[in-house]
């Protein structure tokens, strides 16, 4: 359960959180512990993984980050939502000018449909885009997990608010071939900065 502390002096708090942690040595492995976490009642909400932005090396391994406060993570996203992402920004544009065309076709005349075609055209080259977006996402995800596992292996981290569900957690991480699963606290820090537009000024005219 997550234990809130006393105000600090730049007016954070600070609290505790359980978590069970364990190291994969493949992104299928990973996949499957989180189906069957999931499975078990856990939201994706209460999963997370290394970020790409932190530095890995020999003397850096991933297995040295597992019980660190501060280390950088992110929040697990599943491949159906990769998969879906990816479709998006390749075959969003060709849907609306599908749409479009057929919007034409059904309110002033089929007779406009040739005026489309520069649209058309333009819309290919958008799609185009998108398909070399999706190339690029799907390229730096790999990265990222080569380097990961070339460091030590995948971190995965699952908040555990009840001490109940810590024997089946684990379990699941250790059956679906998770290293090193353990529960540990790790202590953060909440306050102002992490408020959403804090620090915004919503009226340039309004003085403080």
């Amino acid at each position: 359960m997550t234990q809130p502390g006393q105000d600090g002096t730049n007016g954070t708090i600070g609290y505790q959180e359980r978590e069970a942690v364990a190291v994969f040595d493949s992104e299928a492995a990973l996949n499957a512990a989180v189906d069957a976490l999931m499975q078990y009642g856990l939201r994706q909400e209460d999963l997370s993984v290394l970020a790409t932005t932190e530095t890995l090396s020999a003397a850096n391994p991933t297995t040295a980050l597992e019980d660190k406060d501060d280390v950088a993570r992110a929040s697990y996203v599943t491949e159906d939502s990769r998969t879906e992402g990816a479709a998006a920004l390749t075959g969003g544009p060709a849907l609306v000018t599908g749409l479009g065309a057929a919007l034409v076709a059904g309110t002033v005349g089929a007779a406009l449909i040739p005026a489309l075609a520069l649209t058309i055209g333009g819309t290919l080259a958008t799609g185009s885009a998108g398909f070399m977006l999706s190339r690029i996402f799907g390229r730096k995800h790999a990265n990222a997990i080569h380097q990961q596992l070339a460091n030590g292996g995948l971190l995965l981290w699952v908040h555990v608010s009840d001490a109940k569900d810590d024997a089946k957690v684990l379990d699941i991480l250790k059956q679906n071939g998770g290293r090193d699963a353990h529960i540990h606290t790790v202590h953060r820090s909440w306050g102002v900065d992490d408020v959403p537009f804090s620090t915004s000024q919503p009226d340039p005219l309004l003085k403080l």
